[in-house]
């Protein structure tokens, strides 16, 4: 009788895995998120005007950075002015669809000046054609100016305050159009209150007086002396 030939049973091997691999992804996700959490929250914040501002990198110098006008040209930038109340609607659509769209083209090449129309008192205030809540506004926007120059900043802050221009000048709205572009509100606020609010009146009449001179109608043959005057 021949004898029987007893054939193993293999069990199947199954494919091996890396269990520390495994073991090891969810720590690299958690990783990954607190360090875009860390990036975003130490990123400073920039305003959506400002970026608008940047001129493209191919028209930019090497040696230059984007936002940094060059020394020789900061004499020759031609004035350009705009002329506004805060609390006017006409602002609102003059500053987005005009002066905006303006500086995005000639940004690098003009002194913008954003002044305020009122009218001065006898006792050395200011009369606003809105009432008294346009004075402050105009006063809010003024120490914006005073402590950030850069257009880039206070023009995208006033253009943020137009934008809802019936509540100026509201905490609430100041407070969140100076978190959106950048500006400490505890400065904005020690500003216009500096001296009994004596600074921003005092401003505020500087600025009405500068709104006023240039409505003089020029001498005849005289050279121009801005690009544009907005009065709005």
């Amino acid at each position: 009788m021949a004898a029987s030939i007893i054939i193993p049973i293999m069990e199947e091997k199954r494919p091996l895995r890396c269990h520390s691999r495994c073991r090891h992804r969810p720590l690299l996700l958690l990783t990954l998120i607190a360090f875009v959490i860390y990036v975003l929250y130490h990123i400073n914040p920039v305003s959506s005007y400002a970026i608008l501002f940047i001129p493209e990198a191919s028209n930019v110098p090497s040696s230059q950075t984007p936002l940094e006008k060059p020394v020789s040209a900061a004499q020759d930038l031609v004035p350009f002015e705009a002329h506004i109340m805060s609390k006017c609607p006409d602002a609102r659509d003059c500053l987005k669809d005009m002066v905006l769209p303006a500086m995005m083209r000639v940004y690098d090449k003009v002194n913008f000046t954003l002044s305020y129309i009122g009218t001065p008192t006898e006792n050395d205030g200011v009369d606003c054609k809105h009432g008294p809540g346009e004075c402050m506004g105009n006063i809010i926007e003024l120490c914006a100016h005073h402590l950030y120059p850069d257009p880039k900043i206070y023009l995208g802050f006033t253009m943020c305050l137009t934008r809802d221009y019936r509540s100026i000048p509201q905490r609430e709205l100041v407070e969140d159009c100076a978190l959106e572009h950048a500006i400490d509100f505890e400065k904005l606020n020690d500003c216009a209150m500096q001296d009994d609010g004596g600074l921003g009146v005092a401003m505020l009449r500087e600025s009405v007086r500068r709104s006023a001179s240039v409505r003089v109608k020029p001498q005849p043959n005289a050279a121009p002396e801005q690009l544009l005057i907005l009065f709005i």
